[in-house]
């Protein structure tokens, strides 16, 4: 009775669905024998739950719609009454949408007349021109943020003359706005001064993202939006060329640009970059893309880049996100054989200027050159950032040779709470310390030594962590493919000894296993030689430990697709007496019934479970470790 009476508390019962749509569990599959295998995360459905009464169903949706983390399923609404329909419409908070394909008979008639009261969040993928009557009612002044992306058949001047004043006129408390890559025509573009009335008459928008979209004269809208009051986030790719220099430094220098700019996302000029962050002083969340259209052999000052950039970082005391490419700024530069560098004066300095750093991302086109980065320099860097949770360092794998056996060391002691680590050296895994000698099957709980117990205390380095990406190493099983344009995986290799094989997948997997037990995720970021720039990833590897290590090893693709040879087998073995020998061995026969009758199940004998006879003087394994399925 207790139990029936809480599950008729609302309170409760919101509590409890709350917990079990905010569970999640992870799964791989491969749909065929030449199909990859894929990674794919799963939420319990609360539809189950919704359909149990009226109360269940009030708590349930009322947990799924406003939630800004989940989209209502919005073609669910065909199969409903309209009363039905307006029912749901009132609590959703946020839509994303696409467009029926093209010769579909699909439809989105069903939304139309409808409401949305409390619609806070609208993304489309969706012809305004074809389908704009199914979501003006989803514009409204309670609307803070619009998501417009996929392509307009009515080209730049419906854009311009009825697209825009749609959204701004009937949405007059927006936050923020965003323009997908694919809106405007690469062949009919727009200048930015069709945004600045809207913009202008909009002063709630705080946020906007515009990045690769057919808009011309970016510079100017730049320019304009470093004066707007309350600007918290942009993404904008800037004109080539330095034109905005100008505008941020020197004389004619524009008063406390984006001072109160929090988020950006920016591609422009090298030189544009390093005169960026001097403006940023409240800057949390930063991308920069920094390329140039090449036209020149590559200046000391190109090599640099890196370094410089961190030094003009220092002024930015709130980062906590920080993202850094670097495209081709030069003729052949970055390339093959010439890096942008990093020091390790830098990464120090980079950790002491921005203590609150939780997300940092390095990386060129052809890698990064680490050669000057000590252990103690890398030690200190992840000694002065415990807050890190994600880093990335795409380094060319032959130069940063100093971290490839204490670089793991360091960031398990001191960096915590880190959960995705991409380093583009080879890691060596063996170094790390696990529990000495090999685990093995003891046969009595007697036989087993206090030493060798006392080693399980060694803990895992990294308790968090679901990604880990670092180079194939250069070992037997995996030889360096002949040519950069040729992949590691498609080489050819000489046969392995069996022992030899056998030694490396364990002396690998054994520091994987201890180390990673959360492991989601186990990614070759290309070889130990830079040469191969295939990037190969392994799901749930720790579920099956040497088979994922060996594929890693050996550059070959996971594969869960098993095949039994026997299944090619002709059925009937009557003849040879297979059945009759291997029927003496079954204990029984597993069939199904139905209304007290045994079904007629055809047996496949290929697939019985055969038990075979112990030898007489056979001992039976008692207690063993842990680990004992693995390296025992």
């Amino acid at each position: 009775m207790a139990a029936l009476a809480a599950l008729a508390n609302h309170h409760i019962l919101s509590r409890i669905l709350l917990s079990l749509s905010d569970m999640k569990y992870k799964e791989r599959r491969q749909y065929g024998p030449e199909q990859p295998v894929e990674f794919l995360e799963f939420r319990p459905t609360l539809v189950p739950a919704i359909l149990v009464n009226k109360l269940w169903a009030e708590e349930g949706t009322s947990i799924l719609c406003p939630s800004r983390r989940r989209y209502p399923h919005l073609p669910a609404l065909k199969h409903m009454s309209p009363e039905r329909r307006q029912y749901y419409a009132n609590k959703v908070r946020c839509i994303f949408l696409l467009s029926p394909q093209p010769g579909s008979t699909e439809t989105l008639e069903y939304l139309d007349s409808l409401s949305w009261p409390n619609l806070k969040s609208l993304e489309l993928e969706v012809d305004l021109q074809e389908h704009s009557a199914s979501f003006m009612n989803m514009l409204h002044d309670g609307l803070e943020h619009v998501d417009l992306s996929g392509i307009q058949s009515g080209g730049s001047k419906y854009f311009t003359e009825t697209i825009l004043p749609m959204i701004f006129g009937r949405c007059k408390n927006l936050r923020s706005v965003r323009f997908g890559s694919d809106t405007i025509a690469d062949h009919d573009p727009i200048h930015v001064s069709a945004l600045y009335e809207y913009l202008d008459a909009s002063p709630s928008i705080s946020t906007i993202e515009m990045k690769s979209t057919n808009f011309t004269d970016k510079d100017a809208l730049f320019a304009r939006l470093s004066q707007r009051e309350g600007m918290e986030g942009l993404e904008i790719d800037l004109d080539p060329g330095v034109a905005l220099l100008p505008f941020l430094t020197g004389p004619n220098a524009l008063s406390t640009p984006f001072n109160s700019l929090k988020r950006a996302s920016i591609m422009c000029y090298p030189e544009i970059a390093l005169e960026l962050p001097g403006h940023l002083r409240k800057i949390e969340e930063l991308q920069l893309d920094i390329a140039r259209i090449p036209s020149s052999s590559p200046q000391s000052a190109d090599f640099t880049i890196l370094d410089d950039m961190i030094v003009q970082l220092s002024q930015c005391n709130e980062l906590r996100s920080l993202k850094v490419g670097i495209g081709a700024v030069a003729l052949d530069f970055p390339s093959s054989t010439l890096f942008p560098k990093l020091s390790g004066s830098s990464l120090v300095r980079l950790a002491k200027t921005c203590p609150k750093l939780e997300d940092i991302n390095l990386l060129a086109i052809s890698g990064i050159d680490g050669a000057t980065i000590s252990t103690e320099d890398f030690d200190s860097f992840c000694r002065l950032l415990p807050r890190l949770r994600n880093l990335t360092l795409k380094f060319n794998p032959t130069t940063a040779t100093a971290l490839q056996t204490t670089a793991l060391q360091s960031l398990g002691q001191h960096c915590q709470k880190l959960e995705v680590l991409r380093l583009r050296i080879v890691l060596e895994l063996p170094t790390l310390p696990v529990i000495e000698p090999v685990p093995r099957i003891l046969l009595s709980s007697e036989e087993t030594s206090p030493e060798l117990l006392s080693q399980k205390d060694v803990q895992p380095l990294f308790r968090r962590l679901t990604h880990l990406a670092f180079c194939r190493p250069d070992t037997a099983l995996a030889p360096v493919a002949e040519s950069f344009s040729s992949s590691v995986s498609s080489a050819s290799t000489s046969a392995v000894d069996p022992g030899l094989e056998a030694e490396l997948v364990r002396i690998w997997a054994h520091p994987l296993l201890a180390h990673f037990p959360y492991l989601d995720i186990l990614e070759a970021w290309g070889d130990f030689s830079g040469h191969d720039n295939e990037s190969l990833n392994y799901f749930l590897p720790t579920q099956e430990i040497l088979a994922s290590t060996w594929e890693f090893l050996s550059s070959i693709e996971q594969d869960l697709w098993e095949i039994d040879e026997e299944s090619f087998e002709e059925d009937n073995s009557w003849n040879s007496l297979e059945d009759w020998e291997r029927a003496s061995l079954m204990n029984e026969i597993l069939v199904e019934e139905e209304g007290g009758y045994i079904e007629d199940v055809r047996v496949d004998m290929a697939k019985l479970a055969v038990y075979e006879d112990e030898p007489e003087d056979m001992v039976t394994p008692g207690k063993t470790l842990e680990t004992d399925g693995y390296f025992g």
